[in-house]
């Protein structure tokens, strides 16, 4: 299986198809001579031995699994050369969640914005000082399913100044605890 290659590219869907025939003649196939039998099907085949599959990989969920790991390497560490390079090439003014793909993007950046685009959906907004935290439009009300406040932003909170509208944290300590609340300034 060409996994470094999966890791860097997202490979065509023909060439999943003629892997995916490679290993099931390999399996099924008994010699030349013989008609081949297949004896179960290869959707069962990439089922988990937990659900009642043999345990194959989906080649293509596997590279897009591969490609989502690149992205959030490059997502959790902007300090790495990866990260910077291909960062300060493609992402001049935007964070790596808001920049697009060029039409003149390498075959390797477009593989990576395949693989950020699957983490998307499933990423939230941890608050931290809120300077950087978009209340009205980034998804940080809760960390286990993406969601955002709903209605329209109140009109003294819409255009707030600095750095765009942003949070003011107060954390009260007791009983060992850290209690806090999020409000709009």
């Amino acid at each position: 299986m060409p996994t470094y290659t999966m890791t860097c590219f997202k490979l065509p869907a023909s060439l999943y198809k003629r892997i995916q025939s490679a290993l099931t003649r390999f399996w099924w196939d008994g010699n030349q001579e013989n008609k081949k039998m297949s004896w179960i099907s290869w959707k069962k085949m990439i089922k988990s031995k937990r659900d009642g599959g043999l345990g194959f990989r989906d080649l293509q969920h596997f590279n897009d699994a591969l490609l989502a790991k690149v992205s959030w390497r490059i997502l959790s560490t902007p300090s790495c050369l990866l990260a910077r390079i291909l960062l300060n090439k493609y992402c001049h003014d935007k964070s790596f969640l808001e920049c697009g793909t060029p039409s003149t993007a390498s075959h390797g950046w477009r593989g990576i914005c395949i693989g950020r685009d699957l983490l998307k959906p499933h990423l939230g907004k941890i608050i931290g000082d809120g300077k950087s935290t978009n209340i009205w439009t980034e998804p940080w009300l809760s960390l286990d399913e993406q969601c955002r406040p709903m209605g329209p932003a109140p009109q003294h909170t819409k255009d707030l100044p600095g750095s765009g509208p942003h949070l003011t944290y107060n954390r009260n300590m007791g009983s060992g605890e850290n209690k806090g609340h999020c409000t709009t300034p």
